[in-house]
């Protein structure tokens, strides 16, 4: 059960970190939004990060 969840929060995290880095700061640039650029690069980079901490977190431990 547990494993399952785990693979749903990783894909989660995977989708909304691509999206945010990719999509959100092409818009942000082109509409001239540099704080919301700014923040959408940071929060798409953190969740990245979770990405790959959790997702190695469940391939070495689970």
């Amino acid at each position: 059960m547990l494993y399952h969840q785990l693979t749903y929060v990783i894909v989660a995290l995977l989708i909304s970190s691509v999206l945010l880095l990719t999509v959100d700061t092409k818009i942000y640039a082109v509409n001239a939004m540099h704080r919301e650029k700014k923040y959408a690069n940071v929060i798409g980079w953190i969740y990245f990060s979770l990405f790959l901490v959790i997702g190695l977190a469940q391939l070495f431990y689970l």
